[in-house]
């Protein structure tokens, strides 16, 4: 192995060697206490438990499936896999699809591709996950995190890999992507650089199965053995504000979430339970994963403000697991900035009418569906350019695809399709999203294969769903905006699980401000529970769109 090859090992792995004894991770217990480990205690359960899986006849080179809660035992599997040479790939938990037959599918989809010999299960997870797996046949290995005490046994390998890491599913099926070695070690000092957490990192909540929450919450911390803390998605949603107090009470200087989380606490956090908490070494607050709504983070930052924060802790980024995850990112230090972009024109390949540019502050901007958030400059060594539909690069403020080139960018898919190595291939990645760069900042607007064309321009639904959010129309939780062509015509579709009631109007009338009188609009009241989600909790849009096609989306018979 080069010299090159083992400081990219290291820079994931190393830790292990050289485990601090006074600095650790606090784990979140389902009685809502909190149990500390030092990182010295965590590198010897790892060894111990890369002991176990050898001696269960995990090989160097093997891909171990993991579907574990977070917490102790997913961080020592983990590191475990990693340790003896094989290589981990983090799977949903049954509870975030909701369960039942589309769990299953998914999981017999996902092992289908790589053919695990062993899979490492959570014991209440067990039978649901031996069932899926022995669909596919091959004789798969389903077995309970396991530890061995003669931690010197465990056999000493490196791999070329450090994840295979599954996509959200947005897009259609998960999708295998392989994250090498170097991939993640670039892509960890680009975070680390960025953020530069120094003694605390944060209180995670985010999903280890997303990149967002794997390489973001907690491998960017937990690889410099900064002071750290693990809870469960669903704890958050429990106790949201329990959440928030942790940052009140102890110096964690970092927060990483979509903005659905940011929604989240303003939902549930009122201005009395911050009473004698102190935010003021909250440093860096990232966004991304999803589109950013300015007047939510702006909302986020008035609330904590008399309590010590500071808008520019705020950093909107932008991220992809084809890129690892982290490509931009707004400065350390840095406010935020909005571009007003006036009119509805979104033309691939023209350019956009920005009207002017604002620091993002603490008062929400008005009509927040017309300005867009900068999700800052890329971070080095990627590169970031838009193109137009024929693959042309454009100058500043025009839009069109991003594109992103760079060593953190993976290294391509599991049985990669022709059309696969078009999108992704030799640290090069069409991303399929949207946006525009103005000032060496990036501005995202949408996925475009969540976009219709009308009359030549490009409606996002996107936009139409912040603009339905922001009026009270909808709540993003019970509803989403999908659209399409249906017998040659465009097509606007609100999918619902809640009837909207006397504001039925007002979204329709919503949509015809963005589409005119050439796009169709229709809403459909469905049963909770209808609208399909990704494993990082988005809609999956495509999926929605077909099952409309295809005349499987039904009517509430009681709306």
């Amino acid at each position: 192995m080069s010299q090159r090859d083992t400081a990219d090992h290291d820079r994931l792995v190393g830790w292990l060697e050289n485990p601090s004894a006074t600095r650790g991770i606090r784990f979140k217990l389902d009685d809502g206490s909190w149990q500390r480990r030092t990182y010295q205690e965590l590198a010897r359960r790892s060894l111990g438990a890369g002991a176990a899986l050898a001696a269960l006849g995990v090989r160097p080179g093997d891909v171990v499936p993991l579907v574990v809660p977070g917490g102790e035992d997913f961080v020592t599997q983990f590191f475990g896999v990693l340790a003896i040479g094989a290589t981990p790939s983090v799977l949903p938990l049954p509870l975030a699809l909701r369960a039942g037959e589309g769990y299953q599918t998914q999981l017999k989809a996902v092992t289908a591709r790589i053919h695990p010999r062993h899979v490492v299960a959570d014991p209440r997870y067990h039978d649901i996950v031996a069932e899926s797996v022995a669909r596919i046949g091959g004789g798969t290995e389903v077995v309970a995190p396991q530890y061995s005490d003669r931690v010197e046994d465990a056999p000493r390998a490196r791999s070329d890999l450090a994840v295979l890491q599954f996509t959200s599913g947005s897009r259609g099926s998960p999708r295998g992507l392989r994250i090498s070695m170097a991939n993640m070690a670039t892509n960890l000092r680009m975070i680390q650089n960025w953020i530069d957490p120094v003694g605390h990192g944060a209180v995670t909540w985010l999903p280890l199965y997303h990149d967002m929450g794997l390489v973001g919450g907690l491998l960017g911390a937990l690889t410099l053995q900064v002071e750290h803390a693990l809870m469960r998605p669903e704890q958050f949603i429990r106790d949201t504000p329990g959440w928030l107090a942790e940052y009140g009470r102890a110096p964690y200087t970092s927060m990483c979430m979509p903005n659905f989380g940011f929604e989240r606490v303003l939902a549930t956090v009122r201005a009395d339970h911050l009473d004698g908490m102190d935010f003021s070494a909250v440093t860096g607050v990232i966004s991304g994963a999803e589109r950013i709504d300015p007047a939510v983070i702006a909302r986020f930052a008035g609330l904590l403000a008399p309590h010590g924060f500071a808008v520019h802790a705020l950093m909107p980024a932008y991220g992809l697991a084809e890129g690892t995850l982290a490509v931009t990112g707004v400065g350390k230090g840095d406010v935020p900035r909005l571009a007003r972009v006036g009119g509805l024109e979104r033309r691939l390949g023209e350019k956009l009418e920005v009207s002017e540019v604002v620091d993002l502050g603490t008062e929400p901007v008005a009509e927040p569906w017309n300005w867009q958030v900068s999700c800052g400059p890329p971070l080095a060594p990627a590169r970031v350019e838009i193109l137009d539909e024929d693959g042309a690069p454009q100058p500043e403020g025009v839009l069109g695809e991003i594109f992103v080139e760079g060593p953190s960018v993976a290294e391509g898919y599991v049985d990669a399709a022709p059309e696969d190595l078009a999108r992704l291939n030799g640290g090069r990645l069409l991303t399929g999203d949207a946006g525009f760069v103005l000032d060496g900042e990036l501005y995202v607007v949408g996925r475009l294969g969540d976009s219709v064309k009308i009359n030549g321009q490009s409606v996002f639904v996107e936009d139409i769903e912040m603009e339905l959010a922001a009026s009270g129309i909808i709540s993003r939780r019970h509803a989403t905006v999908v659209a399409g062509v249906v017998r040659g015509e465009p097509k606007v579709l609100i999918v619902t699980e809640r009837p909207l009631g006397d504001r039925l109007d007002d979204a329709l009338s919503a949509v015809t401000s963005f589409t005119g009188a050439a796009g169709r609009a229709e809403v459909l009241n469905v049963k909770r529970g209808t609208i399909p989600l990704t494993s990082s909790r988005k809609p999956r849009r495509r999926s929605l769109w077909l099952a409309y096609l295809e005349g499987r989306l039904k009517e509430r018979k009681d709306s």
